[in-house]
């Protein structure tokens, strides 16, 4: 477990037992600065990691169109993000945050459909880089998660295209990757060289779940078979993982507004098959993340805090 992780942990279980009140933000992780390949101000990122030296697997973490919203009041879809990578971390993962629009001041990317794929793409290629070089990585597991605009960079991520464009470059690749809510291209079944979970509402009317659908249908006939993974949560729109209510409308392309909401049992069964995926793929556990018997108070007390009920934890 990562010490921020941890820290937030013992709070909870400090206000459980009386003995205090521990401020504490979401487990983004801390700071960090990776090189680029583009030659400009690059990606804001953030870096944790479980105790213990590894090499353990790893996994990137990408925002949708509207970024990270950090800087925001309700900053929904950092706290978002948050939550995953210590769902993550908690389970032996290493997760690197990385934020492509903060520094760039990207504000519309809503409105402009897939034109920062590009952008996104090779963020992704600097980070999967960094993550490769550090002592307690393992190179050879590492994942990607994407949410909207992130998501269907999952999915280029996963073309034989991109594969094959790393390799002539020297370079390695994402093990398996894991779509929010991506707009989905069924033209792609036959193009896949990596494993892909998607995750996606079927009252989703910004990215409709259909197209997901025909990809999966089509890849179930490729030559490659296995390689999609799909499941769409009948009641759920655009958003469901993120910590809100709703309805909201947000402007997309074109002047129309799309529904986003929060939806949490299609987050909580989304994120148990991303974990289930990744373990699947790359490996990782808590009982390899957790270092020894005396993390599992924290343990218990991180996992109480991430559903909200740090408020009857026993100790018995």
């Amino acid at each position: 477990m990562c010490a921020i992780a941890k820290a937030c942990a013992v709070g909870a279980l400090l206000v459980t037992l009386g003995l205090g009140l521990v401020a504490c933000q979401t487990n983004q992780g801390t700071a960090t600065r990776i090189a680029t390949s583009k030659g400009d101000v690059g990606p804001a990122t953030w870096l944790a990691k479980p105790e213990g030296d590894g090499p353990f697997p790893a996994v990137v973490l990408a925002h949708g169109c509207g970024g990270t919203e950090r800087n925001t009041p309700h900053q929904t879809v950092w706290r978002g993000l948050g939550r995953h990578a210590a769902l993550l971390n908690e389970n032996g993962y290493v997760t690197l945050i990385v934020d492509s629009f903060g520094p760039r001041r990207i504000t519309d990317g809503c409105q402009t459909g897939g034109k920062y794929y590009p952008l996104q793409l090779g963020d992704a290629h600097d980070a999967f880089d960094h993550l490769a070089s550090l002592p307690f990585v393992d190179a050879e597991r590492i994942g990607y998660v994407g949410q909207s605009l992130g998501g269907g960079t999952a999915l280029w991520l996963a073309l034989g295209s991109t594969v094959d464009s790393r390799a002539r470059e020297g370079h390695a690749s994402y093990a398996a990757l894991v779509a929010y809510y991506p707009w989905c291209e069924a033209a792609w079944a036959y193009a896949l060289r990596r494993p892909v979970l998607i995750l996606i509402g079927g009252k989703d009317d910004w990215t409709p779940a259909s197209r997901c659908i025909a990809l999966d249908s089509l890849a179930e006939k490729s030559t490659i078979q296995g390689l999609v993974e799909l499941e769409v949560y009948p009641d759920a729109h655009h958003s469901f993982d993120l910590p809100m209510r709703g309805p909201y409308y947000v402007e997309g392309m074109n002047g129309r507004f799309h529904t986003v909401q929060g939806n949490d049992r299609a987050r909580r069964d989304s994120q148990e098959r991303m974990l289930k995926f990744f373990q699947k793929h790359l490996g990782g556990s808590y009982e390899e993340a957790r270092g020894g018997e005396s993390d599992i108070v924290a343990y218990l007390g991180l996992r109480a805090l991430l559903s909200g009920t740090a408020t009857a934890l026993s100790t018995d």
